[in-house]
């Protein structure tokens, strides 16, 4: 008997968006509707969010900010307003009607929503590390001593600076040391722009109020950068907001099937 096995592609295009010394490289896989906006965390890039994003239905545009990929360089560092500014010309280029970031991404797209709250229908915030004020001083020395073992370049040295920013069940959970390895790894190899200091997604919560879209929240116990409070706040603040809190037991980084469950289900229902 003679068995045949179908290998299933997937094409990635490569969008350019912006006037030259300001574009974004747009990473688009998949078609048809919905139109999702994706945008990565710091020190990650485009090619890092595409397998958590690459099995949701429609078309994906995965952003790469300013001086990530091949994406104009930003060598003065960034605030949210300007990220905010690079997803609006993303979005529009694209036709999206969908957003999905994390961490810093996430950040961009509360700032984008704040701005156009009628952009978006529905939204999947991952980790968001701040609402209406700055990071605090005890979170903002973690990314400088992150950031000044990166400039140094020892691994081990990062991937301590790393560990520091979790409790010990997350750090001891299942694949917690592969996980630290390859973020370390991640970090050395890019030139990640650092964040303006006094930098908060939006000025007032009190102005989500208007944005409409079906909003995902997704948080993760144990991880004392992206804090379970930030996760409660920014649901609070957005009308049509639920959550989801990983456990520090299985993180996020290693139930990538329940996070793309919780994906697929937000944007099919």
């Amino acid at each position: 008997m003679r068995v045949s096995v179908r290998v299933q592609t997937t094409q990635v295009r490569t969008l350019t968006v912006g006037p030259p010394g300001a574009s974004n490289e747009v990473l688009v896989v998949g078609d048809g509707t919905p139109v999702i906006l994706v945008a990565h965390a710091w020190g990650a890039s485009a090619r890092v969010m595409l397998p958590t994003v690459l099995r949701l239905p429609g078309t994906k545009a995965v952003v790469n900010f300013r001086g990530y990929g091949g994406s104009a360089p930003r060598p003065d560092g960034w605030t949210y307003a300007d990220l905010a500014d690079e997803l609006a010309g993303v979005a529009e280029a694209v036709g999206a009607t969908t957003g999905v970031g994390q961490s810093m991404g996430a950040g961009a797209l509360l700032a984008l929503a704040d701005r156009q709250p009628d952009l978006f229908t529905t939204l999947a915030l991952l980790l968001p590390p701040a609402l209406d004020e700055p990071i605090p001083p005890d979170v903002l020395e973690m990314f400088r001593r992150i950031h000044g073992a990166r400039l140094v370049g020892d691994p081990d040295e990062l991937r301590a600076e790393i560990a520091a920013c979790m409790t010990p069940e997350l750090r001891g959970a299942r694949g917690g040391d592969l996980y630290l390895r390859a973020y370390a790894l991640m970090l050395l190899a890019c030139t990640a722009p650092t964040e303006r200091p006094g930098n908060a997604p939006v000025a007032s919560r009190s102005g989500l109020a208007r944005v409409g879209a079906r909003t995902l929240v997704v948080g993760q116990e144990g991880d004392l950068i992206h804090r379970t409070a930030t996760v409660a706040e920014v649901a609070t603040a957005l009308p049509r907001a639920r959550t989801h809190v990983f456990p520090a037991a299985v993180p996020m980084w290693s139930d990538r099937r329940t996070l793309r469950g919780l994906l697929t289900d937000h944007l099919a229902d």
